[in-house]
């Protein structure tokens, strides 16, 4: 079975969950080749606890071939919690696989229950053959903590929205820069390197995630390939990244380099930027 496949029908689905407002689950049903079940989560938008997206996979199968899903596989993002596992288990579906496990998302911080699903199985006295980890590293972005609270700030925004999401970055990049008391009173701006470390310094990044291109006294060109959440954020709500980050990045990473020297500042080059682009060509310049 090509679970790959699979895995990438299902994280579309998480990614509808997550535009709609709920959790970012998906999951599939599969018997003999043919998808049964595609769905989401819906637990928040239909208020309803047991709306997970295993759940509502096997509803969905159940109506089709009948209480009894021995010989399909259970395709999910997520590794099913106790609910959905036993589910699993009273359904008869002797295969599952996933790609980010409870384990992953307690590290993360999340509420989980702590019971994985081979536990529930062995339990019950019954065998199911696991696929772990499939699609490993896109499943993590679903899950990832900046990423989702980028998804949650972004979705339904309008540039009216952006516009206000720019303010608060700004004034907390400030924040951060006079908390930080980078530079004292006393000290000398030592010129565009200087200010290239503190972005470096702000968005906790190495040179080799924006390796140099180009440098001079007066401007330093750099290729941003760094894990970015409001890169991943955009992806999953479908939002053009030459919008949202000219409005809550761009003015503020120039005011925070600001503090250095009010003369510098920091450009994007929109055609070239992620995702359209496979790095975002960014700089700062002194400006005369």
């Amino acid at each position: 079975m090509d679970f790959h496949r699979y895995m990438s029908i299902a994280i579309e689905e998480a990614k509808l969950s997550l535009r709609e407002g709920n959790s970012g689950f998906g999951a599939l049903i599969i018997k003999d080749g043919e998808i049964i079940a595609k769905t989401h989560d819906t637990d928040i938008t239909e208020d309803d606890p047991t709306a997970h997206a295993e759940m509502k996979a096997i509803r969905i199968a159940s109506s089709r071939l009948g209480k009894d899903l021995s010989g399909c596989v259970i395709v999910s993002t997520h590794e099913p919690c106790p609910m959905c596992s036993t589910a699993i288990f009273w359904s008869g579906i002797d295969q599952a696989a996933y790609g980010y496990s409870i384990k992953d998302s307690l590290k993360q911080g999340r509420t989980r229950i702590d019971i994985s699903l081979e536990e529930i199985f062995q339990r019950g006295g019954k065998n199911i053959e696991i696929h772990k980890d499939i699609l490993y590293a896109d499943c993590s972005v679903l899950y990832n903590k900046a990423v989702r609270d980028k998804v949650k700030k972004l979705r339904n925004a309008d540039e009216t929205k952006l516009q206000e999401i720019g303010d608060a970055i700004c004034e907390k990049s400030v924040k951060w820069f006079k908390e930080k008391n980078i530079k004292s009173k006393e000290s000398k701006f030592s010129g565009i390197r200087e200010a290239y470390n503190l972005f470096l310094e702000k968005l906790e990044i190495t040179a080799e995630e924006a390796p140099v291109i180009k440098e001079d006294e007066y401007k330093i060109v750099f290729h941003s390939k760094n894990f970015c959440p409001t890169l991943e954020a955009c992806k999953i709500l479908n939002m053009d990244t030459r919008l949202v980050c000219r409005h809550l990045t761009e003015r503020a990473t120039s005011e925070l380099l600001r503090q250095l020297n009010p003369k510098v500042n920091f450009k994007r080059n929109y055609d070239k930027i992620r995702p359209y682009s496979s790095y975002c060509e960014e700089m700062i310049v002194m400006e005369n």
